[in-house]
């Protein structure tokens, strides 16, 4: 119902169709009709329906956006929008070195390594080693790490092997990903030894995997070894290893591999390149 003003010396107008007129003490009411009110209650049930739909898929969107953000996109940070940490910002580079410009520095040097002078690469090397040593935050210490990966000098391995034993496994996993793309008998018994050593299963996958690209009696023995372990992830790891160092693909069943590796003729299940019906085979449902 909606309240007209109006006073006694001022003729109300007519109502339009569907709609009734009543005043009292000069304020005069336009009030809907049954058949009117019958309908507007139609049109809510209608329009609340619809916003409800509409509630539905952008809470939805949020879910499936928050969902997979973490893994495909960087968390945004929406201090930008906020003026007082601008003035911090700004604060911060006046009286020192931020990381947002240390984040940008090393990019620079990653993308410009290969370029470099090998004697200016021997020096970076050397500096980004002993910077891994005396950082105290793992996230500047990775990316550190992934930096001194783009150089391919002898002076980098110092710095590589600190941070195979680095206290934070994904900073381990970066050197062994660095220590398998360095050919050499160094960068293979130091992954060896991360293989042997290290109780973390990413860190010893990601060994494995880097072994792969060496040659040896020991990696071969290692790689073997890995397919009888109880963690499907390293049994993965150690088939990955060894279809790079032997050039054989044998599918992706541990016992396969095994029988392969002894001299058998096995036969290959499923390799990831055949049909779905195929890896339904009972022995990949029941390994």
């Amino acid at each position: 119902m909606r309240a007209v003003i109006g006073n006694d010396n001022i003729q109300p107008r007519n109502p339009p169709d569907g709609f009734g007129l009543t005043c009292n003490s000069g304020i005069c009411y336009i009030f809907r009709s049954d058949e009117v009110r019958k309908v507007c209650a139609e049109w809510r049930k209608g329009f609340i329906s619809m916003n409800l739909l509409r509630i539905s898929v952008v809470l939805l969107a949020c879910t499936v956006i928050q969902s997979i953000g973490c893994q495909s996109r960087p968390i945004i940070n929406w201090n930008w929008v906020n003026d007082r940490a601008w003035a911090e910002w700004r604060d911060d580079d006046r009286y020192m070195t931020t990381w947002h410009e240390k984040e940008a520095f090393l990019e620079e040097l990653r993308q410009e390594a290969d370029s470099l002078p090998v004697a200016e690469q021997r020096q970076h090397a050397i500096a980004l080693s002993e910077q891994i040593k005396a950082e105290e935050v793992p996230v500047v210490r990775r990316e550190l790490v992934r930096t001194l990966a783009h150089f391919y000098v002898v002076e980098s391995e110092a710095g590589l092997k600190t941070a195979l034993e680095d206290s934070d496994p994904d900073i381990r996993s970066v050197a062994c990903k660095a220590m398998g793309a360095r050919p050499g008998q160094s960068a293979r018994n130091a992954l060896l030894k991360v293989v042997r050593s290290d109780e973390d299963t990413d860190v010893q996958s990601t060994a494995l995997r880097a072994l792969g690209n060496f040659d040896g009696q020991e990696v071969f023995d290692e790689l073997k070894k890995a397919l009888e372990n109880r963690d499907p992830a390293v049994q993965y790891a150690g088939i990955q290893g060894l279809r790079t160092l032997t050039g054989q693909d044998w599918g992706e069943d541990p016992e396969t591999w095994l029988a392969g590796l002894d001299g058998k003729d096995p036969e290959v299940i499923h390799d990831g390149r055949e049909s779905f019906i195929d890896a339904l085979h009972p022995r990949n449902l029941l390994r």
